[in-house]
């Protein structure tokens, strides 16, 4: 999936950026030959692993883990994956972030960011973040949701994984939206980005860290955040399921 010549640049950049070792656990799962209400079948998972072995391929630092969601139940649940495809990084701080569905298009370059920042064990934030996530006292879900093709989503989602990173408190996960319809119907997903936090606040439009963070804190202190109180920014349209179908396809490289 990934062109030669992307890949040269991908060794390269692993062997000087991944500074200790990274572990990935991919969670798949097998097409059923028999109809099962209420299941969605994955329609990127073939996908996802073949991107996968080819990163792991590229980087001596990187110790990818493939199991089958119906047979990695207790796993699946310490990391927090409920559902295929689903990628969990952890590095030097053993911090999981959680990717699900196929991190492609535009979503490709934050998540070779994400992984070299959890190589690394640290993150670029501001002091003042670093100084606030040290309050939160109690753990916030964050999702964050996204499509490969929406230009808006890839800084949002980065930001969050980083506080991901930076905060044990902060569980994050970024969500393909496309691949999980039943999930789009749940929260009500029109456009993306969309955050939802602690399945209380939905946010849509881009932030920034400072406000990414604030939401976050007054979840979390049990506070409301009134509507526009967050300044969203620029989305993007949901695209409809049948586009969905084909958004997975093509790979953006960071440099």
């Amino acid at each position: 999936m990934i062109p030669l010549r992307d890949q040269e640049i991908l060794r390269e950049r692993f062997q000087r950026e991944l500074t200790s070792r990274v572990r990935i656990d991919y969670f798949t799962q097998r097409r059923s030959p028999l109809y099962v209400p209420g299941r969605e079948e994955c329609a990127y998972c073939e996908e996802t692993r073949t991107l996968l072995e080819e990163m792991a391929a590229l980087g001596e630092r990187i110790a990818l883990t493939v199991h089958e969601l119906s047979e990695a139940t207790k796993l699946a649940a310490e990391l927090g994956v409920d559902r295929a495809p689903g990628i969990v990084i952890r590095g030097q701080t053993n911090r999981p972030v959680r990717f699900f569905g196929i991190p492609s298009g535009n979503e490709f370059p934050g998540f070779v960011e994400t992984l070299i920042d959890a190589a690394r064990g640290s993150v670029d934030l501001k002091p003042e973040t670093v100084k606030q996530l040290r309050k939160i006292k109690s753990d916030v879900q964050v999702r964050v949701f996204v499509t490969p093709t929406c230009p808006h989503c890839p800084a949002l989602a980065r930001t969050a994984h980083k506080l991901a990173l930076q905060s044990p408190r902060v569980k994050v996960d970024v969500i393909e939206i496309s691949e999980f319809p039943t999930l789009s119907q749940r929260y009500g997903i029109r456009a993306v980005p969309t955050t939802v936090i602690g399945d209380k606040v939905l946010l849509p439009g881009v932030m920034d860290e400072t406000t990414l963070l604030q939401s976050i804190m007054r979840v979390a202190e049990g506070k409301t955040i009134a509507t526009g109180e967050s300044k969203p920014g620029s989305s993007s349209a949901l695209p409809s399921p049948q586009a969905g179908q084909t958004s997975g396809a093509g790979l953006i490289l960071p440099r």
